[in-house]
């Protein structure tokens, strides 16, 4: 069971030159052992989940555009405002939001209090990005900054032809929602109860991906997020699901109140608030609220193209399209094909 605590995340410190962009993340995907800026198929997590502090009058960073990696902001404290191509808009404690490819973007302080923010990005294998205040680019990797001088497609390949007009860059490509539908706050999103029939498994929920927007449980092509984002509540005793794990899909929970006793393969440990757990595929897993108060948690997880799950208690599978349940009879690998 990979688990910490956030309070043992060391803050680091990132300050331009002038000061003008200042910040101090806590990396919580570092901590939990994901590789900077790679994905799983170099080692690292399918998402990058950090805690940022704003000071007052500061900004996170540049105003950018990536040209492909999404970005969810979840604002904790404080106040400040995003900044898009249509403006300015205040944000205030419970507001959420997401940048898609190809939106330019920036957080600022411009309150009198620190602005702490929950950030989730996914972990493309290449990403571009766009600066419009300096007109310069990026590319990761290999990770440097430039301003493009036009060039023709063949030019220094043969005799280039100086009559030849170069187009110049494409032009980044426009979110599928507009903004004002990419920004939302918690108490705009109404709470979902769900129950298994006896009761055994039983919560709420808040699903802030879907309300931004997203297709549940599709991938980013077919018109899902890269990630999913859940905003969950369970009452004392209450348990969140039954215990399975995921052939594909990673889950991460940071549990904010109460205490969580989780289940993860054959560990159960209980953690106060504050607890971050990761679980990658092929770890079964489960949790309850062992505390007397609600147990108000954060739920990230990726969108695999395919995922299937196995259930070890009731010895059973289920497989995510079509949504079936299953118990497996061995079967040769030739059977009923000849």
């Amino acid at each position: 069971m990979n688990a910490l605590a956030l309070h043992e995340i060391a803050e680091n410190e990132q300050r331009s030159p002038s000061g003008k962009f200042h910040s101090f993340a806590r990396n919580i995907s570092i901590a939990l052992g994901c590789i900077r800026n790679l994905g799983t198929w170099g080692g690292g997590h399918p998402f990058d989940v950090q805690i940022r502090r704003i000071p007052p009058g500061a900004a996170v960073c540049p105003f950018h555009a990536h040209l492909n990696q999404w970005e969810f902001f979840l604002v904790r404290s404080g106040t400040g405002n995003v900044r898009t191509a249509h403006g300015h808009d205040p944000v205030r404690p419970g507001d959420f939001f997401l940048h898609p490819p190809g939106e330019a973007h920036q957080l600022i302080n411009n309150g009198t209090d620190d602005l702490e923010v929950l950030i989730v990005a996914d972990n493309p294998q290449l990403d571009a990005f766009y600066y419009p205040d300096s007109d310069k680019w990026g590319l990761r990797p290999p990770d440097v900054f430039f301003r493009p001088t036009p060039a023709h497609y063949f030019d220094g390949e043969e005799v280039f032809d100086p009559s030849a007009t170069p187009r110049g860059l494409l032009p980044l490509p426009e979110p599928a929602l507009p903004w004002s539908q990419r920004k939302l706050n918690l108490d705009d999103v109404p709470w979902e109860t769900w129950s298994s029939p006896k009761g055994t498994f039983r919560g709420n929920s808040k699903e802030l991906s879907i309300a931004l927007g997203a297709k549940r449980n599709t991938a980013t092509g077919l018109g899902g997020h890269p990630f999913d984002v859940e905003f969950g509540r369970l009452a004392p005793g209450e348990c969140g699901c039954p215990f399975h794990s995921h052939a594909a899909q990673w889950e991460l929970f940071i549990f904010l109140s109460s205490r969580a006793t989780v289940r993860a393969d054959s560990e159960t440990h209980e953690f106060p608030a504050g607890t971050i757990v990761l679980h990658p595929p092929g770890e079964a897993h489960q949790f309850r609220n062992s505390g007397s108060e609600p147990l108000d948690y954060l739920l990230i997880a990726d969108n695999p193209l395919v995922d299937y799950w196995h259930y070890p208690d009731s010895n059973k599978w289920g497989v995510r399209t079509p949504r079936k349940y299953f118990r497996m009879t061995e079967a040769d690998y030739y059977d009923g094909e000849e």
